[in-house]
């Protein structure tokens, strides 16, 4: 068995942050919009979404993204 570890993190490219600001500023924060605008993946999405706005201003789903529940 092997020990879970949080995946690699890939930096936020420029082209990438400028994109979804336009995306934001269009059509505000929706996570699903901004993901299929950019084809990428919805945590991607996310990742841009909060660089750009804050955690404060994401949908509660998207806060909870890297959260893991335990349960015994």
């Amino acid at each position: 068995m092997g020990t879970l570890e949080c995946a690699a993190l890939v930096p936020l490219t420029e082209q990438e942050l400028a994109d979804a600001r336009g995306v934001i500023a269009f059509d505000g924060v929706c996570i699903a919009h901004i993901q299929r605008q950019l084809h990428i993946g919805w945590n991607r999405a996310a990742d841009l979404a909060e660089a750009i706005v804050g955690r404060d201003a994401l949908p509660e789903v998207a806060k909870h993204r890297n959260s893991r529940r335990v349960e015994a």
